[in-house]
């Protein structure tokens, strides 16, 4: 029971560390404190006449486009999980496609089987003996039992052909089942290229955050000196690299909703 209990706490964290979204790789790096604000404002001050501004722009367009990120990994965190959420569900769905039809044409089928199995049991064991009676050269009992089989002939002909009739109305619905399933699977198989592609904006995200950190550094080190030009440069190179970042989650957030489309059309398959 113990080892249970600390097996599902492991768990719960693996979890918990695994589904926690992350805004944006060393953001702990960039913190935008009263400190930075204030030397930020000492060497605008400092610097005066269109520098002043032009620095004051720089850093509030910087922490604007870092807000903007955050935002945006919260909506791909949102979007993605409920993604995933449906696409599970959708696929569970397509193991329940037509199974009550399914169902009510197998008890059908073995409805029918029941129904005619005294039947066909009868006309077999009639046909048995007639055959044996044919060997007795017992021609009188031979005709009689001839015709009984004659008038049970036509309704063994009319209850095999019920029974094929039902399983042949069985073998279409499985057949078009599974049709429908594969053709659900074919399009839900339309989200792995947009996984690709958000993977592939992933990695891409990854060297402008670790520059980012870099130039951040630069950054303080410049405004606390009261370097100006140093800042402005710090600050130029931090809107750009962000401003790559930003443009990736965009990009994310659209193959997201690419996919959030995809399952609806799968959804409507269903229905």
């Amino acid at each position: 029971m113990m080892f249970r209990r600390l097996w599902l706490s492991i768990l719960a964290m693996v979890l918990l560390f695994t589904l926690t979204p992350i805004p944006y790789a060393n953001a702990a790096a960039i913190e935008f404190t009263d400190s930075v604000q204030a030397q930020l404002n000492a060497t605008a001050d400092r610097a005066g006449g269109t520098v002043r501004s032009k620095l004051k722009k720089q850093y509030d367009d910087f922490k604007s486009e870092r807000r903007q990120v955050m935002d945006w990994d919260d909506r791909i965190s949102s979007l993605r999980y409920a993604n995933e959420a449906k696409a599970s569900e959708t696929r569970k769905r397509i193991s329940e496609i037509d199974k009550d039809k399914i169902r009510r044409l197998e008890d059908q089928l073995q409805a029918a089987k029941s129904k005619y199995k005294p039947l066909f049991d009868t006309y077999s064991a009639l046909n048995k003996q007639i055959a044996a009676a044919k060997k007795l050269k017992d021609k009188s009992l031979s005709k009689m039992l001839q015709s009984q089989a004659g008038g049970m002939k036509i309704l063994v002909a009319l209850g095999r052909e019920d029974i094929r009739s039902k399983q042949a109305a069985l073998t279409a619905a499985k057949k078009e089942r599974t049709s429908k399933a594969a053709k659900i699977r074919s399009i839900l198989s339309e989200i792995d290229p947009y996984k690709s592609k958000i993977k592939g904006d992933k990695s891409a995200i990854t060297t402008p955050n670790k520059l980012m950190t870099t130039e951040w550094k630069n950054f303080k080190a410049a405004v606390k000196a009261n370097e100006s030009a140093r800042t402005s440069d710090a600050l130029s190179r931090l809107l750009t690299l962000s401003g790559q970042i930003l443009a990736k989650k965009k990009s994310i957030y659209s193959y997201e909703q690419k996919i959030e489309s995809v399952i609806a059309r799968a959804n409507a398959q269903i229905r």
